[in-house]
């Protein structure tokens, strides 16, 4: 059996994060993706951590370009520039994340790539589109945090904005990026042309806040910052202390609230008017968490997640990421891989796709490429001799 993705190659322009979060995603679902850095420094997210024990890929490069093959090229010579255009000739897909403008200086831009693959499909992630007027605008994921009114959105209504705490907006425009991306080569598959994609992070920011932008639609309301209480906005589906750690609640409903106050018994909760309906526990928020608080600092956290959950009350002890990685749900799950990094002499888990599938799901332990380390074998595949290539090392195109 084959994965989905299996005999599609993919040539990666990318650097940093969210394009080559994208083409990872593509990679676990079993495509070829090649990807193209420079000569002696690479991708400048190969150095982010400045943790000398990953030599010089850090954890994150590691993760995110695990089973990807690398050619370095200097497209500004025009031996470089050949190569890439040959390149550019045998793949299906091209993904890029420069600034508007930079490829089309270097006779690569979309209408040069399709005169020479005419079923190319061109994905170009940038900050704010490739012709809007913002264009020429740098944007990094706590920018776009800033620039889209999602900071806006944090903590409690009397704090300052604040950012999420890792790059949210990368990650998604990329995810958003790879979904594009199998969706234009099912298109080519029906009807046989290639396709420009423009994915911006900050319309990608637009789809991940769309709960709260929908309601300024319907509203026409500014919305609030509510802190760590649920979307319903029910006074017990909010962050409560326990004997240990916090807990998140998510009793919303009359019948889930009865039953919470059943199972920390206080049913005499339930006979006062104040709150006997979502209204009125929202009025009278601040009493009831008392109450709530009271009860619930009685026993730790995750012996309230394990007693609440199995009577039909959504919660979750607020866990941190060693906590959490470390859960046995994950025993039984195809989250994570181990892959090999030679550097560190052991394995290192990284993410798999997300998801699963019955037959031939996301996945595959190849390690993450060396700069440059696929250069004899890329070259190789595009008919250059050992002698050309030994030349174009010398001449530092490679």
């Amino acid at each position: 059996m084959a994965k989905a993705l299996d005999g599609i190659r993919i040539l990666d322009l990318s650097h940093v994060m969210a394009g080559p979060f994208s083409t990872r995603q593509l990679v676990l679902l079993g495509a070829d993706v090649i990807k193209v850095e420079r000569p002696g420094s690479g991708d400048v997210m190969r150095y982010y951590g400045h943790d000398k024990r990953f030599g010089r890929n850090s954890a994150n490069f590691i993760g995110y370009n695990a089973g990807k093959r690398s050619i370095t090229l200097d497209i500004t010579t025009p031996k470089g520039l050949e190569i890439l255009r040959k390149l550019v000739a045998r793949s299906d897909v091209l993904v890029e994340n420069f600034r508007p403008g930079v490829l089309e200086r270097h006779g690569l831009g979309w209408e040069d790539c399709r005169l020479l693959n005419d079923r190319l499909i061109y994905c170009s992630i940038s900050g704010y589109g490739q012709d809007s007027i913002l264009k020429d605008n740098p944007a990094y994921d706590h920018i776009a945090q800033a620039m889209s009114g999602l900071m806006s959105l944090q903590g409690e209504e009397q704090d300052p904005p604040m950012k999420v705490g890792f790059p949210l907006i990368d990650t998604f425009s990329g995810h958003l990026a790879a979904f594009a991306i199998v969706s234009a080569l099912l298109r080519r598959e029906r009807f046989g042309c290639g396709q420009r994609i423009d994915v911006s992070m900050l319309d990608a920011s637009m789809v991940l806040m769309s709960s709260m932008i929908l309601k300024y639609f319907g509203t026409g309301t500014m919305p609030k910052r509510v802190g760590n209480r649920g979307f319903s906005l029910s006074a017990t589906a909010d962050m409560f202390p326990t004997r240990d750690y916090p807990l998140s609640l998510g009793a919303n409903t009359n019948e889930q609230f009865a039953q919470l106050c059943k199972i920390l018994g206080r049913e005499d909760l339930l006979a006062d008017p104040r709150y006997a309906d979502p209204a009125g526990r929202w009025a009278n928020a601040e009493p009831l968490r008392k109450e709530i608080e009271a009860a619930l600092t009685t026993r730790g956290a995750e012996e309230w997640e394990q007693l609440l959950n199995a009577n039909g009350i959504p919660s979750a002890m607020v866990r941190d990421v060693p906590s959490i990685v470390n859960h046995r749900y994950f025993e039984e799950r195809d989250t994570f891989i181990d892959i090999d990094v030679p550097v560190l002499e052991r394995q290192m888990r990284v993410i798999n796709g997300g998801f699963k599938a019955d037959e031939d799901g996301p996945g595959g332990a190849k390690p993450s490429p060396d700069l440059g380390q696929h250069n004899d074998e890329i070259l190789g595949e595009l008919g250059y001799s050992d002698r050309e290539i030994a030349a174009l090392r010398e001449e530092g195109v490679l």
